[in-house]
């Protein structure tokens, strides 16, 4: 029972204390309003302005100060339209020529004799196996089934004569121009040299 009425004394000076350090901030809370605070509340009062911002006043005053230190006069913006772009330079031109050689291409033949290049072809149908020549078509060229209405002489390394059985383009008119394509059993007849050679000089006898 002592310490009950020992921690009640104990809190009732304690809350004595606490009251007697509030007491001046609540008497101070109280005061009458300053002339400051008048003069505040009293701006505040005003109602809103909506006039042109023209007037040297609020948000207006600090930005007309401010622009008169400038030394020159900012001028008023031009919208119009930008002037026209002036026309850019030109300059003459001049084609220029160039000459560039042209390869000689062979002379067509005359007469019923031709010599020139000969290469080896497979075969054509229906004559595999048989010594034929195929010629480009300025000399006569084209496909024929056996029997072969035509014959030529072709000579090299000796001659023969043979069937004209086909056509070849030949390269005909260019630079590299042949005048026949021999079959392989046509290329033996006519040269010692072998297929793998690939090329050989022959003269073809038109007449036959």
């Amino acid at each position: 029972m002592p310490d009950l009425l020992r921690r009640v004394a104990t809190l009732t000076i304690v809350s004595a204390v606490a009251i007697g350090l509030l007491a001046p901030l609540a008497a101070r809370s109280a005061a009458p309003a300053t002339a400051e605070s008048m003069r505040l509340l009293a701006v505040a009062d005003r109602p809103f302005s909506l006039s042109a911002r023209s007037t040297l006043e609020g948000r207006d005053r600090p930005a007309a100060l401010s622009l008169s230190t400038v030394s020159q006069p900012i001028g008023v913006e031009d919208l119009g339209l930008n002037p026209a772009l002036a026309t850019p330079p030109s300059a003459p031109m001049e084609a220029t020529l160039f000459r560039h050689s042209v390869k000689t291409v062979p002379t067509p033949f005359s007469g019923n004799t031709i010599t020139g290049k000969a290469t080896w072809y497979c075969c054509s149908a229906g004559w595999r196996g048989q010594a034929v020549v195929a010629l480009p078509g300025a000399l006569g060229g084209h496909y024929d089934a056996p029997p072969a209405a035509r014959f030529v002489t072709v000579c090299a390394d000796r001659c023969a004569v043979l069937p004209v059985a086909d056509y070849c383009g030949c390269y005909w008119g260019t630079a590299s121009q042949k005048v026949a394509d021999l079959s392989p059993e046509a290329w033996a007849a006519i040269s010692d040299s072998g297929l793998s050679r690939g090329v050989i000089t022959v003269t073809v006898h038109l007449g036959g």
